[in-house]
């Protein structure tokens, strides 16, 4: 019988296959699941990368924004590595969201194989210990979240335990494919640097040691000093470029972050502690792995962990749930973790002197039962908390449907969105991706001048979201869209209007759109503000229009936005939305090219409605979108200039949202 069959045979008889079979299974099948309960949409940084990657494939270079070589992402592998899925896509019309969360899924079912290779070379007879470790992984929510997030944190951990299987193997050219893995890590993001100088460091002291592993002192040394030069090739080749490239020694998001100072450390500080209490505390069982730091691999791993720890301590941490900096960090904290575990039972296993009469087997059995049932109440408890704490709760529950909305948003502004247009906004990631629109960042994820500015009290708010664009940087840069929200105040007196005529499915307040009628005038004489004094010849008729005009709030829906001054209400004080009737305006002339008008309140084109009555007939008319937020229509006049018209506002509605709103009309002229 060949080596190989043997081998396939001693896998099949080990209990850890059979665990990492049932973790497998696991894993892709909880993971699907919360990707289907995110509506398959990834996390907005994903998207982020989704878009240097799609610029890459259309050839415009590794940007967010075309001719804009800023750095703002820190995972260079991942976009390269996404690139293709997204040109693949693309070019066979398959959704690139679901292809890249496909990915993700097999990089981190590959993280759990290696999970298990490494804890078998590190316990070869000892299966329990690989088996835990495999088990903590599968049950972590967010070890089970990002691996359908569209994060790189699941490639980087394969890196990582790649390069730890390769130096394990004591093959010819282990340190060839050792310093390949932590080359490919540390691309993977720059952070993972940490991981060769904890193999460094771990080797040095291991040739400084009389060998154990067969190998002479001499033989270490130059293996370790191999796989050390090769990730520095690699590394340093990636970094030269990178620098000529982007003109930047460091990634803009590494200002935006860290800001070269210690004043995250703080708020890190409070993000390890969140880390550790999430998960039950089991982290810390990693500690008393330290009694083994005589063996290379713990020592490694042990080395790494402390390292990384002060590394994202000092950057301050993240904002995701679930500890993101820290997710490609668990297999090696569940290893670890796994050991001491398995360390621990044998000890008690071993123990078969006992006083008194009851036989050591007994004693043992019982001890052992009672560890199971404390490690299965432990193992409930870690899950219930990783769930309530981490991203099932916290991202995918409570932004799940927003984050859908989003995305929705974005691809709807596609068939909207003409080349060199621009918006400002925060949450860029789908914008870019799916609108193609050039974005101006309040945050400054893209851009250098907001990355680096300095900000009184850095280091105590959200990460990544401390450093904020002012208004006037943002509108200088002239943006043709300005998303709801991100710039406050009424923004028409900077040449914008309120677009609310979005279709039915979008959800959004409202869209500031830089004025786009063109060469022309208002003719504000023909203009209807609605003062109390203009209403004397209006006719209403029902009790929908029983107070008008109005400038308070819709009562029990909040602020009315988008008015000036007076405007009117079908909202009636007593009745409510339950309240119906209809209002018409005297006849006025029209003399212009456009009537412009502001409409809000219920979406209902049938029963909620202004228009525009020419000669008895309606020729134009609007509708709110279930905002309290009026939003401007613009009516082509032109082919009946020199008629008469009225204005007409009806309300036939009476459930939720069964009122209408209007305010300014005005007339517009190209002359």
């Amino acid at each position: 019988m060949s080596s190989g069959v043997r081998e396939r045979e001693a896998g099949f008889r080990d209990p850890a296959f059979w665990v990492l079979v049932v973790t497998v299974v696991l894993l892709a099948r909880v993971s699907a699941w919360q990707s289907e309960l995110y509506r398959h949409n990834v996390l907005d940084d994903a998207y982020i990368s989704l878009q240097y990657a799609k610029n890459l494939s259309l050839g415009r270079g590794l940007v967010f924004n075309p001719g804009e070589y800023v750095e703002g992402y820190s995972n260079f592998l991942w976009v390269l590595v996404l690139t293709p899925i997204v040109a693949a896509t693309r070019a066979l019309h398959w959704d690139p969201t679901r292809a890249a969360i496909g990915l993700n899924l097999i990089v981190a079912i590959g993280g759990v194989v290696l999970v298990y290779l490494v804890g078998r070379r590190l316990r070869r007879d000892k299966w329990l210990a690989t088996s835990i470790a495999l088990v903590l992984c599968t049950l972590d929510n967010a070890f089970q979240w990002y691996a359908v997030s569209g994060m790189e944190s699941h490639l980087l951990a394969v890196c990582m335990l790649l390069a730890v299987v390769a130096w394990s193997s004591h093959g010819a050219r282990s340190w060839l494919w050792t310093g390949i893995a932590l080359g490919l890590a540390n691309l993977t993001r720059p952070d993972a640097g940490l991981f060769a100088l904890a193999f460094a460091l771990s080797t040095g002291i291991e040739v400084a040691r009389p060998a154990a592993d067969g190998r002479t002192r001499g033989e270490r040394a130059k293996g370790a000093g191999l796989a050390l030069i090769v990730w520095f090739a690699i590394t340093a080749t990636w970094f030269l470029w990178r620098w000529r490239y982007y003109g930047a020694a460091l990634p803009n998001t590494f200002h935006l972050k860290v800001g070269e100072t210690f004043d995250a450390v703080r708020r890190g500080w409070v993000y390890t502690l969140g880390f550790v209490e999430n998960r039950y505390y089991v982290p810390l069982a990693a500690l008393p792995a330290l009694v083994w730091i005589r063996r290379p691999i713990e020592r490694w791993l042990l080395l790494f962990v402390l390292l990384h720890v002060a590394w994202i301590t000092y950057v301050g941490g993240d904002f995701y749930p679930g500890h993101r900096f820290y997710v490609a960090m668990l297999p090696v904290v569940y290893l670890l973790v796994g050991a001491v575990c398995d360390g621990g039972v044998r000890w008690i296993v071993g123990r078969e002197r006992v006083a008194g009469a009851l036989r050591a087997r007994t004693i043992r059995r019982a001890v052992l039962g009672g560890v199971a049932v404390g490690v299965g109440f432990g193992l409930f408890e870690f899950t219930l908390r990783g769930m309530e704490r981490g991203p099932y709760t916290r991202e995918i529950q409570r932004w799940g449907a927003l984050a859908d909305a989003n995305v929705r948003y974005m691809k709807w502004l596609a068939t909207r969105v003409k080349p060199g247009e621009s918006m400002v906004l925060g949450d860029i990631g789908a914008a870019g991706f799916f609108a193609d629109v050039r974005v101006v960042d309040v945050f400054g994820v893209v851009d250098r001048r907001v990355a680096e500015m300095s900000v009184p009290g850095f280091g105590r708010g959200k990460p990544g979201h401390e450093k904020i664009a002012s208004p006037e940087y943002l509108l200088a840069k002239g943006p043709t869209y300005v998303k709801w929200g991100w710039i406050p105040g009424d923004l028409s007196r900077h040449g914008y209007y309120a677009f609310t005529e979005f279709p039915k499915g979008i959800e959004a307040d409202g869209l500031w759109v830089r004025e786009d009628l063109g060469e022309g005038r208002w003719l504000e004489p023909t203009a209807m503000h609605f003062d109390p004094e203009e209403m004397s010849g209006w006719e209403a008729s029902g009790e929908a229009f029983s107070a008008i005009p109005t400038s308070a709030p819709v009562q029990r829906a909040g602020p009315v936005l988008g008015h000036a001054g007076w405007y009117l209400s079908s909202f009636d004080e007593r009745l409510g939305d339950a309240a119906r009737g209809k209002l018409r305006s005297p006849e006025f002339a029209l003399v212009g090219d456009r009537l412009v008008v502001r409409v809000g309140g219920g979406r209902d084109p049938i029963r909620l409605r202004v228009s525009l009555v020419v000669g008895g007939e309606e020729v134009a008319w609007a509708t709110g979108h279930d905002r309290e937020v009026l939003g401007r229509r613009v009516w082509d006049i032109s082919g009946w200039k020199g008629k008469s018209g009225r204005i007409e506002v009806e309300d036939q509605a009476t459930g939720v949202w069964g009122h209408v709103l209007v305010d300014e009309v005005v007339q517009w002229s190209r002359e």
